[in-house]
C-alpha cells in the first residue's frame, strides 16, 4: 500500500477510549510508512494525551483553548491540512466531524472518514461520507439515519503492550500496600457521568461495602469531574469496614501496571478490552445498574455488538455485583480459566494490527473514489441545520 497523508482529528485531549485509540491506529499506520499528524482543540488544564503521544514519537498539534471559536479552530486546522499536504481527514467524533466538514473538508476538496464510537447514535454526522462504527449494535441504527456508508471497525487493543508480563504489577501493588495474599479489583476509567462511568465505579465500591471481605482491596485509577465525589464515598466505606478497602489513586499516564496488577478487572468499553487483553476475568459495567461476568456463552455476542457494555433493569443494588465477586474471587481456577479465554478472544477479534488495516483499506478507497463536491452539498443543508439553525433557536428559547 502506498504511503498515505492523514490528518486525525482528536476529539478531545483527555485519556479516554476514543482518543486513546486514534493514537494507537496512528502510531502503527506511521510504522507501516504512513505519515499522520493530530489535531485537536485545547482543554482547560492539563492534557496527558499530548504526553502519551510524544512517548510514541507523534506530534499533536493543539488549536486554542477549549473557548476557541469554531472559526478559528477550523482556520488552524485548514491551515494544517496545506502545511501538511493532507490526502484524507480522520474525524473521531461528532465536534471533529463537523470541523472537518467546514473546515478543510468544504465542498470535498479533502475526503473525510468519521470514526464514532458511542453506544448511541447521534444525528449531525455527515450522511454521504465513510461513517466508521465501532459497534455492531448501532449498524442498523446508522443506516436509519441516512448514512449512506456505514462501516463496522471494532475498537482495537494493542495486544502487544497490553498483555500478561510486559509492564511490573506487583510494584504497583507494592506502591499501595496491597499484598501478595490480598485480591485486588481495578477499575480504570474516566469518572464521568458520560455512559454511568461513574456510576459503574461508585456502585462497585458499594459491591465492596457489602461484601466486608477482609481479603479484598478495590483501585480505582482515573480521574474527572466525580473524582471528589468518588473519593469521599470511598472515605465512608474504608471507615465503615475499619480499614483501607477503597483507593482512589487518580490518573496514571500509563494504567498498565494497574491491570496486570489486578486479580479482577472491572469496567466499560475499551478499558474492560484492556482488562482481558491483560489475561484478567472482567466483570463489565453499563447503565442502569448493569454488570455481568464476561463469559463464554449467550452474553459474548452482545458485550462486543457494543464494545463490552450493557444496560441494566434499573435498580442499580450491588448485591448481585457482590454476588458475582464473591464467585470470582473464591474459585482461582476460574479466574485463570477466564483470563485465558478472554485474551484468546481479544487477540482474535480486536487487536490493533487487524483494525489498523481496515483503516488502511479504508483510506485507499475514499482516495480512489473522493465524495467530492456533489455529495458535500446534500450533506450541507443538514449538517448547517445541527450547526447553525438549532443551536440559534435555543439560544432564541432560552434553553
Amino acid at each position: 500500500m502506498r504511503p498515505v497523508r492523514v490528518l486525525v482529528h482528536l476529539n478531545n485531549l483527555a485519556l479516554g477510549g476514543a482518543q486513546l485509540n486514534a493514537v494507537d491506529i496512528a502510531r502503527t499506520l506511521r510504522a507501516r510508512g504512513h505519515d499522520p499528524v493530530l489535531f485537536a482543540q485545547g482543554v482547560a488544564g492539563p492534557a496527558p494525551l499530548v504526553e502519551v503521544a510524544a512517548g510514541h514519537g507523534l506530534e499533536v498539534v493543539v488549536a486554542g483553548g477549549p473557548d476557541t471559536p469554531h472559526r478559528e479552530v477550523r482556520s488552524r486546522l485548514g491551515k494544517l491540512a496545506a502545511e501538511h499536504g493532507t490526502e484524507v481527514l480522520h474525524a473521531w467524533e461528532v465536534r471533529a466531524a463537523r470541523n472537518s466538514f467546514f473546515g478543510p473538508g468544504r465542498l470535498g476538496r479533502i475526503p473525510v472518514v468519521t470514526t464514532f464510537y458511542g453506544i448511541r447514535m447521534l444525528r449531525g454526522l455527515p450522511r454521504h461520507q465513510p461513517l466508521v462504527l465501532g459497534l455492531g449494535a448501532l449498524m442498523g441504527d446508522g443506516k436509519a439515519f441516512g448514512h449512506h456508508d456505514v462501516r463496522l471497525i471494532e475498537p482495537p487493543v494493542n495486544t502487544g503492550t497490553d498483555a500478561p508480563g510486559v509492564v511490573d504489577g506487583a510494584a504497583f501493588r507494592r506502591q499501595h500496600g496491597v499484598t501478595e495474599h490480598e485480591l485486588l479489583l481495578a477499575i480504570v476509567t474516566r469518572l464521568v457521568p458520560d455512559l454511568e462511568k461513574d456510576a459503574g465505579a461508585a456502585l462497585t465500591l458499594e459491591a465492596v461495602r457489602l461484601l466486608d471481605d477482609p481479603r479484598i482491596r478495590l483501585a480505582v485509577v482515573g480521574t474527572g469531574p466525580s473524582l471528589d465525589k468518588l473519593r469521599a464515598q470511598a472515605v465512608s466505606v474504608n471507615q465503615e469496614l475499619g480499614r483501607e478497602a477503597v483507593l482512589v489513586p487518580g490518573q496514571l499516564a500509563d494504567p498498565r501496571p494497574a491491570y496486570q496488577a489486578a486479580d479482577l478487572v472491572l469496567g466499560m468499553g475499551g478499558s474492560a478490552l484492556r482488562g482481558l487483553a491483560f489475561a484478567k476475568p472482567v466483570i463489565v459495567h453499563g447503565a442502569a445498574g448493569y454488570t455481568a461476568v464476561h463469559e463464554p456463552g449467550p452474553l459474548v455476542e452482545p458485550h462486543a455488538s457494543r464494545c463490552m457494555y450493557g444496560f441494566g433493569d434499573g435498580s442499580r443494588s450491588p448485591k448481585a455485583l457482590a454476588g458475582q465477586i464473591q464467585q470470582l474471587l473464591d474459585d482461582p481456577g476460574r479466574r485463570a480459566e477466564l483470563g485465558g479465554w478472554g485474551r484468546e478472544w481479544v487477540v482474535g477479534r480486536f487487536s490493533l494490527e487487524s483494525v489498523t488495516t481496515a483503516f488502511e483499506q479504508l483510506y485507499l478507497e475514499v482516495l480512489e473514489a473522493p465524495s467530492g463536491r456533489a455529495r458535500w452539498w446534500r450533506d450541507f443543508e443538514q449538517m448547517a441545520r445541527y450547526e447553525y439553525t438549532k443551536p440559534t433557536a435555543l439560544r432564541l428559547f432560552g434553553r
